[in-house]
């Protein structure tokens, strides 16, 4: 089969998004991985179960060129779950064109909702299938150099082996990447929002008491700050094409306040040092008293983080945007938990600016990156997708 995919591997979460009878599909799991010295027994559950749950029980074998150690993993929600050693992004040191997690992870991702799509389209499980893949994905600005991009686009196009565990079975994917562009993340935010139905505006229309399409942005020179896990980047973008030279990324974001949060967790329980930013996402969204506490704890971890992120978009506001932009667009993970901590001031500072600040809301804001990248994809390899 062919498939023309977006990828976006943030520190937080790897999303694969891609078309399928012509909507959009989006499948994510958690940036963990876990690897094995030995094949895990398998379960007896029925099939249909296996199949039902397949992406949050992700175990996969993959020997590729592209990664250090070929081998049996956990990936995503199950190896969170995995009592063994994890291992997700760095985010103070970076390196995703040289690591081997955004690999594993993505590959894994591909081969398991393949297989998926296959089942539930053809009602049995393949022995066997074999993909051709165009793809486009995006590493930090302050990572990003030609040859970093470069490296990682290397990686990617080969041919891959992943053989997903599906309970007593085993399923070989052949997966080889043709195509591969990396660019910088952030830059294909405007592509994103471009291709979004007009609900994307609905906070900004009711705020500014106007009427617009994201058409209607389609000739404005904006500035876009994307808040991450482990980096924050801020795009200067005149219509839809990112100014050359008029980008950075910043080492702020959700993941460095997770990371404080998960210090002043620790002086008040005693968990594991093997606790990730991961697992207190999870812990974020409990009802009981370790969810109210992780949630104190992440809200005084969060106030300093954004005023920094404040200070940062003031900064790519003057220097980047020599102080001439129409709006201010806010969207990625940060922009949902740093929102009580940043919009007032930020809005006020608009006012006195005279810009206009576009907030996306939360249905879109994390997908800005994984939609974008599917259709710069789109742009460059291919005008169908998902083709068997």
């Amino acid at each position: 089969m062919n498939l023309c995919a977006g990828i976006d591997i943030g520190n937080a979460k790897t999303e694969l998004a891609f078309e399928s009878d012509k909507q959009l599909q989006l499948v994510r799991q958690p940036s963990v991985i876990s690897y094995l010295p030995r094949t895990p027994e398998s379960n007896d559950l029925p099939l249909d179960q296996v199949m039902k749950n397949l992406l949050d029980n992700l175990i996969v074998n993959i020997s590729s060129p592209s990664i250090k150690r070929n081998g049996d993993y956990y990936v995503g929600k199950k190896a969170m779950q995995h009592d063994g050693i994890k291992t997700n992004m760095t985010i103070n040191l970076g390196g995703k064109s040289t690591h081997d997690l955004p690999i594993i992870t993505s590959l894994s991702l591909i081969a398991a909702t393949t297989v998926k799509n296959h089942y539930e389209n053809e009602g049995e499980l393949p022995e066997s299938l074999s993909i051709n893949m165009k793809m486009a994905t995006a590493i930090p600005s302050s990572e990003y150099n030609r040859q970093n991009a470069k490296t990682l686009e290397d990686r990617f196009k080969t041919k891959h082996i992943v053989t997903l565990y599906v309970g007593e079975h085993q399923v070989l994917t052949s997966i080889k990447v043709t195509e591969c562009k990396v660019t910088e993340e952030g830059r294909t935010a405007m592509l994103a929002f471009l291709n979004s139905d007009k609900d994307i505006l609905d906070d900004f229309n009711e705020v500014y008491g106007e009427s617009k399409n994201p058409s209607d942005f389609l000739k404005a020179r904006t500035l876009h700050s994307d808040i991450g896990d482990g980096t924050s980047e801020f795009v200067v973008i005149e219509g839809a094409n990112p100014v050359q030279g008029l980008s950075k990324g910043k080492r702020l974001g959700v993941g460095h306040a997770s990371d404080l949060a998960i210090t002043l967790l620790r002086d008040q329980l005693n968990i594991s040092d093997k606790f990730t930013r991961q697992q207190l996402q999870e812990w974020l969204g409990k009802d009981n008293e370790k969810g109210n506490l992780a949630r104190s704890l992440m809200q005084e971890a969060t106030y300093g983080q954004a005023l920094s992120i404040l200070e940062e978009i003031q900064l790519s506001f003057q220097e980047l945007a020599s102080s001439d932009v129409d709006y201010i667009f806010i969207h990625g993970g940060g922009s949902i938990t740093f929102k009580e901590d940043l919009q007032n001031e930020l809005m006020s500072f608009a006012e006195h600016n005279h810009f206009k600040v576009v907030w996306i809301p939360e249905k879109y804001a994390t997908t800005m990156n994984s939609r974008g990248t599917f259709q710069l994809a789109k742009m460059l390899f291919s005008r169908s997708v998902a083709k068997k």
